[in-house]
């Protein structure tokens, strides 16, 4: 039943990929093409984050009554509203507003439901190989998946490349139809000191993805002068090479060896970090910096998630470790895109909120260190 579930589970990242390299990451720039600015288009982002927090405590009973598959399912059909809402948005109003409420209901629906069940399903033996090759499929389907979403906004225009990706979003649920669906039990607590400790990492690392991630593709986007396709191209590109990083990250962790996985991918994605802040005004560097931060991004979100599962099944409550730690994320990844919003907003341009990131990549790695070291020690 385990190696089902995680088959499932590996056909379902292939097609939630898609729908997030085609469509999810052209969010930002299309509410800039819409007519928000750069500051207003990262508030935004910020408030859907927030809505998020405010929002997770609808997950446990959702998940004490019907179980974490269909909290899942519940969140990728919330997801797919908020797709097809995403055209009516043109500037600040009410559709903007109904627009930052549902995606946020569905992303914290699907998101804490689905580390949940991954954390629930995983193999402790294996859980490195299991999330690098997650992390793979990722990137493999980030090769194909942003040119076609670029050329689909570009050729067909906002409503019909969002209605697609909608019904992706979708098929991405397919693969849970059937699956087990574990019961949380009301009465279990997560431990206090393991929820504390994953929160802390997870505000860093949402601090780092932030900066890394959503503030850099901004900078992009309007680098590469707002256009759908060249924006697409650049990520398409990038992901050529960034399987492999996932792989060698899964094997190290696997093998014992997870303090050298950390200092191969939080030394990388600092230096690429101060690579993109120095990058970023020119279309060729900026290239150049996103197949390395392409390169470091799997390898980072293996890095990190392989032990975050580890401690969730340690916990003694996967759903409540996650409701309280990807609350920590929530908060770190917002208070990046808000601190952009300001930077931006004072005219200094990308480069200081890049940077930002650096502080969450040292937390993250003097974090885990510890962790590994403390594990090893009670070998």
């Amino acid at each position: 039943m385990a190696i089902t579930t995680i088959r499932r589970i590996y056909a379902h990242t292939a097609l939630q990929s898609f729908v997030e390299a085609s469509g999810g990451l052209f969010v930002a720039g299309f509410l800039v093409r819409q007519g928000l600015s750069p500051s207003l288009a990262l508030v935004s982002t910020a408030l859907v984050l927030l809505s998020r927090f405010a929002l997770r405590g609808a997950v446990l009973p959702l998940a004490h009554a019907y179980g974490l598959r269909s909290v899942v399912l519940m969140g990728v059909a919330v997801r797919a509203v908020s797709f097809v809402m995403l055209p009516m948005v043109s500037g600040l109003g009410a559709m903007l507003v109904g627009y930052i409420l549902v995606s946020g209901l569905g992303s914290v629906l699907y998101w804490t439901g689905y580390h949940a069940y991954v954390s629930a399903a995983g193999d402790d033996a294996a859980m490195g190989r299991q999330v690098s090759i997650q992390q793979a499929t990722t990137a493999t389907v980030g090769i194909i998946a942003p040119v076609a979403g670029g050329f689909l906004l570009a050729g067909a225009g906002p409503g019909v490349a969002f209605a697609v990706i909608a019904g992706l979003q979708l098929l991405a649920g397919l693969p849970f139809i059937g699956a087990a669906n574990p019961v949380i039990d009301p009465g279990a607590m997560a431990d206090p000191a393991i929820v504390h400790f994953g929160r802390r990492l997870y505000f860093a690392e949402g601090l780092q993805a932030g900066c890394a991630v959503i503030v850099w593709n901004l900078a992009l986007f309007v680098t590469l002068g707002q256009s759908f396709e060249n924006f697409g191209g650049a990520l398409a590109l990038a992901g050529v090479g960034a399987a492999a990083g996932s792989i060698v990250i899964g094997k190290l962790i696997d093998g014992g060896r997870g303090t050298h996985s950390l200092a191969l991918a939080y030394g990388l994605g600092a230096s690429v970090l101060v690579f993109k802040a120095l990058a970023w005004a020119s279309p060729l560097p900026a290239l150049v910096a996103t197949a390395l931060g392409a390169l470091a991004t799997p390898m980072l979100a293996t890095a990190m998630l392989s032990p975050l599962y580890a401690m969730a099944k340690q916990s003694r409550s996967t759903l409540r470790f996650n409701m309280a730690t990807e609350g920590g994320w929530d908060l770190g990844c917002s208070c990046a895109c808000l601190a952009a919003a300001a930077v931006l907003a004072a005219g200094l341009g990308y480069s200081l909120p890049i940077l930002l990131g650096l502080g969450g990549i040292a937390a993250i790695a003097r974090g885990l260190t510890g962790w590994y070291r403390q594990a090893a020690a009670a070998v």
